[in-house]
Parts: structure tokens; sequence; C-alpha cells
């Protein structure tokens, strides 16, 4: 099986929202290292709850394109969440058979990426950041 067989099929499950399809292209013991939480999510179950709720919070995940050497891939994607447009980026290693081992999400721009952190993070259970003005920091 080409390595791109479980990748693109993985984006497009996301992008219809199907996230139990999206999962079945995830290593057993794959990692998602998030925007959204310092720690990263480790395990197929894991990473999927995640990935539902991501998608139960965004209002559309649209993938655009990717680029490929060997193993690594990455993902250019756009997700919409009320007004915000967000540029995101997925760095995908993919294992032997193809299944994603490990992904680190990078996003802009950081209002944006607070604002669905801050819907998204209670219902993974933790807490939410705020961005507030440097003049409220500075004494």
């Amino acid at each position: 099986m080409p390595i791109e067989d479980h990748l693109t099929p993985f984006l497009e499950a996301m992008h219809e929202g199907d996230v139990a399809r999206a999962s079945e292209h995830l290593s057993e013991t794959v990692e998602l290292n998030s925007p959204i939480l310092p720690t990263p999510f480790k395990g197929r179950t894991s990473v999927a709850a995640v990935l539902g709720a991501l998608l139960s919070t965004v209002d559309a995940f649209e993938p655009k394109m990717m680029m490929r050497d060997g193993t690594d891939v990455i993902a250019v994607l756009t997700i919409r969440f009320e007004d915000y447009v967000i540029d995101a980026f997925d760095h995908v290693r993919l294992g032997e058979d193809g299944r994603i081992e490990t992904m680190t999400i990078a996003w802009r721009p950081l209002p944006a990426v607070v604002a669905v952190q801050q819907q998204l993070v209670p219902k993974l259970g933790g807490k939410a950041m705020q961005l507030v003005p440097l003049e409220q920091l500075a004494p």
C-alpha cells in the first residue's frame, strides 16, 4: 500500500466530519502535539477524542495541499471557526504501514487559535487560555 493511502482518506474523513473513519488511519500509538494544550495526546482513542471535539467545535476543516518527503508530510489546511479563518500546517509522520504515527499541529493567527482553544479545551477537561493586551500586563 502506498504511504499516501492513509493520509488522503484521513483528511477527507476530517473534512466530512467523520471521526470514526478518520481514526482508522491512525496508528494505535499515534501522538498528537497540539497548539491548544502543552502536553501531547497519545494513543488512537485519545487522539480520536480530540479530533471529535475539534470537529464539533469548528465550522469547517478544509484540506488544501500536501508536501511530502518520504514518511514526512506537511498538510496545509484552512479551519473556519465563527468569523476566524485559521491557517493550519500539520507535520505528519507516517509509519511503515502508512498509518499516521505523529501529528504536530501549527496554527495561525494567534487570536483565532485562542478563540478555538477557549471552546475546545474545556471539552477535553482542560483550562482555556485568554489573550491579554500587553498594556494590561504592564505595571
